[in-house]
Order: structure tokens, then C-alpha cells, then sequence
């Protein structure tokens, strides 16, 4: 992943917000597309693409339907463009300083993406209904989910060579690893499962105990082995601690 000189906000649309404040003065067509950009990312975030409305992403931008089809040729395109940054940008970035250790930056990177699946779960919901109704939007994800996991397997194999496999295998690992992630996330944010939600408030009650759940998991995949002591910290609750300490136990 990137780092980044600040830290990441947790909503698109508040990242979205500062960037447009922080940059300097432009032409106003490029600050109207701004605008419009942003009610959509609010919209999409609140509402969902089927019942978000170009009447109602003019109301909140300020402008005229006519000026909007200015900029965007329909409701599909303008949803693209704001997701396509969404994927390519924003999720990618993060605060990361130097990690200790292999289990660190997996830790890092799984806090990361369980902090903005729950505050932006509007936006996942519309992107995993969209990827199985609409195939760009299908082969957006499929991009920017690969360029994601090629980059972990990259930086595992370069930083961390005690790693168990070669890097074309820790790419489908991570590949099945983040399918993995990705269905557990949807079910618990962006398509709320009740039984799944349950299930995670019974052994990992925070997001922090369920970035630490997951981890083990990641580094099992990785290393076929199980972390050290500081995947014992403090957030982890006892079920999930006896679990590691029996499994590390066992022949």
C-alpha cells in the first residue's frame, strides 16, 4: 500500500470534502464537477445506486440537470468515475509507519479495511450489487481487488522472505484470503447477516478484536505457522487467546 503523509479519513466523502478544501483555487467547471462528485459519494453511501436519483444529486449539488450532463453522461457513468477512485485511491491509502513485523503490517492492513468497510458500507453494498449486475463494474473490482493482493505478495516476498511460498502462490493465497475478507465484511456492514453478526459479536466484540481474528488467519495462509506473542495483545478476547495458545500447543 501507499503510505500517506496524513491519515486516511474513514468516509469517502470526508476525504472527498478535504481534498477539494485543500487544493487551490480552479476554473469553476472543475469545482461544479467537484461538487457534483461529492453529492454522488454522499448519496451513493446513504441511499444506494437504485435509489439514488440524478434530480436528487443536482438538488444537492446546487445545480440544473442539463449542467450535470455536462460533465457525466448518465447516472452509470457518474457512478463509475466517483467508484473507480473509491477502489483506486482511497482504499489503498492508509497511516502506516514502520511495522515491526510481518504480522504488524497484516494487522495494519486488516484494521484498515475493516475501519472503512463499516463507515463507508453504502458504497460496498452499491459496489457488490453493481459487480453482479453490471459487468464494467464487475471487471472494476476484479482490477482493483488484484492490483491489491499483487501488491501484498509483492511487499510479503520482498520484506518478509521467511514467507512459506513463492510469490505467484502467496498471490492466490491473498486472492482467497481477501475473497474471505470481503464476504465476512459484506455480511457483517455493507448486507448485514444476523446470524454472521452474531456469531462475530460472540468471539471478536470490537473492530479491533476482528482485525486481530482475521490476522491470525492471514498469517496461518502465509506462513503455516502461527504468529508470535503480539498477536496476544491486549484487544483479543479470551476465546480467541485460548484458541492461538492451544493451536501453537498442538503437534
Amino acid at each position: 500500500m501507499t503510505p500517506a503523509t496524513t491519515a486516511t479519513p474513514a468516509r469517502f466523502s470526508d476525504w472527498i470534502a478535504n481534498r477539494q478544501q485543500q487544493e487551490p483555487a480552479r476554473r469553476k467547471g472543475e469545482r461544479t464537477r467537484d461538487r457534483i462528485r461529492l453529492a454522488t459519494v454522499e448519496l451513493l453511501n446513504e441511499v444506494g445506486y437504485r435509489d439514488m436519483k440524478v434530480a436528487d444529486v443536482c438538488a444537492r449539488a446546487g445545480i440544473t440537470p442539463p449542467v450535470l450532463y455536462l460533465y457525466f453522461e448518465n447516472k452509470q457513468a457518474l457512478t463509475a468515475d466517483v467508484l473507480q477512485e473509491f477502489l483506486d485511491d482511497f482504499l489503498t491509502r492508509g497511516d502506516h509507519g514502520e511495522e515491526r513485523s510481518a504480522y504488524a503490517a497484516i494487522l495494519d492492513a486488516n484494521r484498515h479495511w475493516i475501519t472503512l468497510a463499516r463507515a463507508n458500507a453504502g458504497l460496498m453494498r452499491c459496489l457488490l450489487q453493481l459487480s453482479e449486475e453490471v459487468p464494467e463494474f464487475a471487471r472494476l473490482f476484479a482490477r482493483a481487488s488484484d492490483l491489491w493482493y499483487r501488491r501484498i505478495a509483492h511487499s510479503v516476498v520482498r520484506r518478509f522472505p521467511s514467507a512459506a511460498s513463492d510469490e505467484t502462490t502467496i498471490h492466490l493465497i491473498a486472492h482467497a484470503m481477501g475473497g474471505m475478507i470481503d464476504e465476512l465484511t459484506r455480511k457483517l456492514f455493507a448486507e448485514p447477516d444476523p446470524h454472521v453478526r452474531k456469531l462475530a459479536s460472540s468471539v471478536a466484540r470490537t473492530d479491533e478484536q476482528l482485525a486481530h481474528f482475521v490476522s491470525v488467519l492471514w498469517y496461518r495462509a502465509l506462513y503455516a505457522r502461527d504468529p508470535g506473542p503480539e498477536s496476544d495483545a491486549a484487544a483479543l478476547t479470551p476465546r480467541l487467546t485460548t484458541a492461538i495458545a492451544r493451536s501453537r500447543r498442538s503437534p
